[in-house]
């Protein structure tokens, strides 16, 4: 049924204020058919109540995966002009997008930048399936329309980026599937700076490798839920759901 609905709804992407939430009242350039729990602002309230109490003013933060650019507005707010976000996009006209909203609601603050995060050397570009304006690697849809993308490795990017010493207090990701991938392009960047880590896990990922890889820069395997399902006591590190991890 949801899916019936979502087909009918306009598929033009155009500037538009957010109706509710804590965004409300943000512009952000997307379509009906694609973001509605964007446009509504009922998507992303855990997510948002958990940056109100770990982002500071003046922070820099990373925003992996911003889509249309809900969360990455949501840290700009946060953050204010003293501090900075980078917000970082694969899919070239959805950057475009997150852009556009960018210069709209005023935030000198953030920056897009129109690259997925890897694993990588060098500049790697790859081809996925799009999904309602993102590149999602666990999509298998059948005739799917694919995208062209670049992705490159945070860890030599970050310094001409911001800066050889510029810090990075946290890191927002939602790569759909990508994610081992674009935590080991960052192993440096999170070794140096023990940044806050929010990640949504999807299905396939090992968990037991994101354990390790967390475990090996000194992270607390004791990761926070940002949604906790009904009765859950520790992370049972849910498909679609998001942890925080920090250092200890």
């Amino acid at each position: 049924m949801k899916e019936l609905v979502r087909a009918l709804l306009p598929r033009a992407v155009r500037p538009h204020r957010i109706l509710a939430g804590p965004l409300r009242g943000t512009w952000l350039v997307a379509s009906w058919h694609d973001y509605p729990a964007g446009l509504t602002g009922r998507t992303e309230r855990p997510l948002l109540a958990w940056f109100g109490r770990h982002v500071r003013a003046g922070d820099t933060w990373i925003d992996i995966g911003a889509h249309y650019g809900y969360t990455a507005f949501a840290l700009a707010r946060l953050v204010g002009e003293r501090g900075r976000v980078v917000a970082f996009e694969p899919v070239p006209a959805t950057a475009g997008c997150v852009d556009q909203g960018t210069r709209l609601n005023g935030f000198r603050q953030l920056t897009v930048v129109p690259l997925g995060l890897g694993a990588a050397e060098t500049i790697e570009p790859r081809r996925l399936t799009l999904r309602r304006g993102m590149a999602d690697s666990t999509a298998h849809v059948d005739h799917a329309v694919t995208v062209g993308a670049l992705f490159a490795r945070l860890d030599w990017l970050w310094p001409t980026l911001a800066g050889a010493d510029a810090p990075i207090h946290g890191v927002k990701m939602d790569v759909q599937g990508m994610e081992l991938d674009a935590l080991e392009g960052m192993r440096q960047s999170l070794a140096r700076w023990r940044p806050h880590v929010v990640v949504e896990l999807h299905a396939g990922v090992s968990r037991e490798r994101v354990l390790e890889l967390f475990g090996s820069l000194g992270y607390s395997a004791a990761a926070e839920p940002i949604e906790p399902a009904r009765g859950e006591r520790a992370p049972l590190f849910l498909d679609d759901r998001s942890y925080a991890f920090t250092a200890v």
